[in-house]
């Protein structure tokens, strides 16, 4: 068995790609529930690689690059199935922490970006200033239509609905010249960093909007049910680069330079009540910041929603939305400087049977996507689908459409979609859970 061992650790050295799990984290394997685990402590796959006997087929050497869960030191670690039992269900009720990304092999297996294994629900989690109150989640009565009807909200007499920024998604027309995957500075300004304490120390991960002074939209896999090994520390406002502060960019030969970052702690979470680690769907949650952000500068403007009917009932099929962040490129490393990238919004039911049904695409999402080598990545969950549209206020500005969810584990697979949580069904919870 040793000499088995070293074999595939030389192998795994040339087939493992990081995902940046710890041992012990939980992940998917063979489309079960497992566990991250050092190769020689998983004894089914043990017993499958001797098996296989030598060349290694490759079958096995692709299983076991799906499988990979990273290293400890100069060890390979692997996701190792549990056994089976009654309760296994589909992919989409899989047990699965969700600090990250929540990514999927093509063959439909869902591994995470970075995870862990004990998870805890929003009200075990307290992430605001008192910390002996509770975060609770405020039920909301219209849930059965979303999960259950193709309804849509209507929010046009809502009484927050005036508490939404009447100026909001600055628009340039010099922005759409730029071209490439680097966003220009103050072309996003409602892009914020959310800040994790870590076991190794402080991560910047997913990423979010400014929607008002006081609120950041994001997934809900970003502050929900992150076990104990992360917990949320904060907001960074009016980021551009993550290695400058303050940001400086050369414009028409003449230097430019933001104002400086502003680190924002936490008063509140709320994740919305039909997300859970067992589903993919209703990945959505504010952030209440513990003071307001600041609508003055150049680097920290608001996003605009779509508050109007027209937008609330407009799927965007074949049109073309942009997504925003700072996470992994081709390269496989984060970036350090705001990415975007251009992509197609196909149909629900295209993207449903780009999945082959498996896990089930909802009213209540959108893809986007399915493009070589373009694609939200992992680091980039939380942040926002875009397109140029009129508000309420009759302007045109940056609207946010979605929020990036899940996608393949091989991010840019061409002919899969990237999924998002569609911003346009939750407008109704959206309004139903800010204040002033």
């Amino acid at each position: 068995m040793f000499r088995c061992l070293m074999r595939v650790t030389s192998l795994l050295a040339v087939l493992f790609t990081c995902d940046c799990l710890y041992p012990g984290d939980s992940c998917v394997a063979d489309k079960r529930p497992g566990t991250c685990k050092l190769l020689a402590e998983c004894k089914p796959l043990v017993t499958e690689i001797e098996n296989a006997g030598s060349p290694m087929p490759s079958r096995v050497r692709m299983k076991l690059q799906e499988l990979a869960c990273g290293f400890q030191s100069f060890d390979p670690l692997v996701c190792c199935a549990a056994p089976f039992t009654n309760n296994n269900r589909d992919i989409a009720n899989y047990p699965d922490s969700t600090s990250g990304t929540h990514t999927m092999g093509v063959d439909g297996s869902l591994v995470n970006d970075w995870s862990n294994s004990n998870t805890q629900s929003v009200t075990q989690n307290p992430w605001n200033s008192n910390q002996n109150k509770p975060v609770t989640r405020k039920p909301n009565p219209s849930i059965s239509t979303h999960i259950n009807t193709g309804s849509l909200p209507d929010i046009q007499g809502h009484k927050n609905l005036a508490l939404l920024p009447g100026k909001c998604g600055p628009f340039s027309d010099d922005f759409r010249i730029l071209g490439g995957d680097k966003a220009a500075l103050y072309e996003m300004p409602w892009m914020v960093l959310i800040a994790y304490d870590s076991p190794r120390g402080s991560r910047l991960s997913c990423g979010g909007t400014l929607i008002t002074e006081r609120y950041v939209l994001t997934a809900a896999h970003c502050v929900a049910f992150l076990g104990n090994r992360l917990k949320l520390s904060g907001v960074v406002l009016g980021e551009y680069d993550i290695t400058k502060d303050p940001d400086c960019e050369r414009i028409d030969g003449e230097l430019h330079c933001a104002p400086n970052v502003r680190n924002v702690s936490i008063e509140k979470v709320i994740a919305h009540p039909g997300y859970s680690p067992q589903n993919l769907y209703d990945d959505i949650a504010l952030i209440r910041l513990a003071e307001p952000a600041d609508f003055t500068l150049e680097n920290m403007k608001p996003i605009c929603l779509p508050d109007t009917p027209e937008l609330i009932a407009n799927t965007f099929e074949k049109q073309k939305g942009t997504v925003a962040g700072w996470g992994a490129t081709e390269d496989g490393l984060q970036s350090s400087v705001l990415l975007k990238v251009e992509l197609p919004i196909v149909s629900n039911k295209k993207c449903q049977d780009a999945y082959n049904g498996n896990p089930r695409i909802y009213d209540r999402q959108l893809c986007a996507g399915g493009v070589e080598d373009k694609d939200s990545c992992g680091g980039d969950s939380g942040g926002p689908l875009t397109g140029i549209g009129h508000v309420r206020s009759g302007k045109i500005g940056i609207i946010q459409h979605g929020i990036v969810s899940y996608g393949t584990k091989r991010c840019g697979t061409g002919g899969y979609p990237g999924v998002y949580t569609r911003v346009s069904h939750f407008m109704d919870w959206i309004l139903d859970n800010i204040s002033e």
